[in-house]
């Protein structure tokens, strides 16, 4: 026998030791959703960034095509009028609808505009303006010109008138005879209205004008203008482009215009409209 020890019969040996288990290793799973949410919330910045860049970009860029569609359209004013432009892209995206080449929607408004010398002012809104030039889907116009405007025109100078005077809705004249060999002079008023592309112009009133007295000439006026005054107001615009109203007020007339399918590029070659 040995010093060692000897377990006693009938007991059991004890079972060996294990390792007690770490619970760190079951809590550090979560990573990876929380990396997938780091994921999410850059891509969203990413997009944020990208749209806030596209609209600063696409402001910059409507800003520069307005100042090209001024400048080109300044430079296309008939003779005679003088002035400047201001352009106003609407719709979506100016880039993309230049991208698709033309803007949907574009207004055009005067600054200081002259007509003849005559203060004046125009807004036009025209549909389809291609980007390189071409032919617009639609446009409307309305036109404001003084009365300095309407010096000379030659249907009424052709019946012996003066130059007219504009009132509310009314458009005066003075129409000068000479009857054995002593000049008479007829104050008329006139009514204007609009009959397809011509307007006429209705005698509705009229003054004889003999010295300090005034007689009323209405028959005579009737004798001297039975059918009024007829102005083709299409001889005086681009054939396509049609008028579409005419109001005359205190010292200035507003024109309404409308065009279709017109080609800019031969706008200022193109033939003036007839009347019927």
């Amino acid at each position: 026998m040995t010093g060692e020890s000897r377990p006693q019969v009938g007991t059991r040996p004890d079972p060996p030791t294990q390792p007690i288990p770490v619970q760190g290793e079951s809590r550090r799973r979560p990573r990876r959703p929380r990396l997938l949410l780091g994921v999410l919330i850059a891509l969203l910045v990413i997009v944020i960034v990208a749209v806030i860049a596209f609209v600063v970009g696409d402001r910059i860029f409507r800003s520069t095509a307005e100042a090209q569609i001024e400048q080109s359209v300044s430079k296309s004013l008939p003779n005679g009028v003088t002035g400047k432009v201001r352009a106003t892209i609407g719709g979506g995206s100016a880039l993309l609808q230049w991208l698709q080449g033309s803007f949907d929607d574009v207004t055009l408004t005067s600054q200081g505009l002259k007509v003849a010398g005559a203060p004046a002012a125009a807004s036009v809104h025209i549909t389809g303006l291609p980007v390189q030039g071409g032919t617009i889907g639609s446009a409307t116009a309305s036109f404001t010109v003084g009365q300095a405007a309407f010096e000379d025109i030659p249907q009424l100078r052709d019946v012996g008138a003066s130059p007219p005077r504009l009132g509310n809705g009314t458009v005066s004249t003075t129409l000068t005879r000479t009857v054995l060999a002593i000049p008479l002079k007829v104050a008329v008023v006139l009514t204007p209205s609009l009959s397809g592309q011509t307007v006429q112009l209705s005698p509705t009133s009229a003054t004889l004008e003999a010295g300090p007295a005034a007689i009323p000439a209405t028959a005579i006026v009737q004798q001297l203008l039975p059918n009024g005054v007829s102005l083709c107001a299409a001889s005086y615009l681009p054939k396509g482009v049609e008028v579409t109203t005419v109001q005359v007020k205190q010292g200035e007339a507003v024109v309404g215009l409308a065009a279709q399918q017109v080609d800019l590029n031969t706008l200022d070659s193109a033939p003036t409209g007839t009347c019927g």
